[in-house]
């Protein structure tokens, strides 16, 4: 049985040279800021809104009341959001500053430093999503980084190769093949198989 030892070595090399675009920054892929993603690398301003009934949540539950909101949701750290049919986005939170990917400030203030999470009184502030910037700290964070679909495509060529391998896998001269035949065709196998399952569900 015909083992392509060259081509799965030029193939391998290939793989490793793609390492460099593996990753890209989300906002170098997703430009526009929407509904959707406004919350994803994004640096705002919000406006103070005071309270103005007996307590901040009483404050917000009215603000609510008379928005025609378009959408609503409450992140893992407990901050409530609404947008309503003029992109305003309304937020009630107790943390102002470095909030995960972005920088949201309420009237200037917050903390900026990402290692520290100041927790205060809770505050509602509004801010357009016109009004929101793409944001990009100096040094880009791996949790800002996303798979690159070029890179994705890319690596779809090489899946012959993984069906290639798993078919000498399959055939029964393999069990007669000296060990390091065995062992080439197997690491190889998994090393393609291992790669490729990171863009089975892209």
């Amino acid at each position: 049985m015909e083992i392509p030892r060259e081509l799965i070595r030029s193939q391998r090399n290939d793989i490793m040279k793609l390492n460099a675009i593996k990753f890209i920054h989300y906002r170098d892929l997703h430009k526009n800021i929407d509904t959707t993603n406004f919350q994803i690398c994004t640096k705002v301003d919000f406006k103070a809104i005071v309270k103005a009934h007996e307590n901040i949540r009483e404050t917000w539950r009215r603000y609510k009341y008379i928005s025609n909101i378009t959408y609503e949701f409450t992140s893992k750290t407990g901050s409530k959001y609404f947008i309503d049919d003029q992109n305003n986005v309304y937020r009630l939170s107790n943390h102002w500053g470095a909030v995960a990917s972005c920088e949201w400030t309420r009237e200037g203030e917050g903390q900026l430093m990402m290692s520290v999470f100041e927790s205060g009184d809770w505050e509602i502030g509004v801010a357009n999503l016109k009004d929101f910037k793409i944001f990009r700290r100096s040094v880009d964070r791996r949790v800002d980084m996303i798979l690159n679909p070029k890179w994705i495509e890319k690596m779809k060529s090489f899946i012959p190769m993984k069906n290639k391998l798993a078919e000498l896998k399959s055939y029964s001269e393999f069990q007669n093949l000296p060990n390091e035949d065995k062992k080439f065709i197997g690491e190889n196998f998994g090393f393609f198989h291992y790669l490729l399952s990171c863009i089975k569900n892209n």
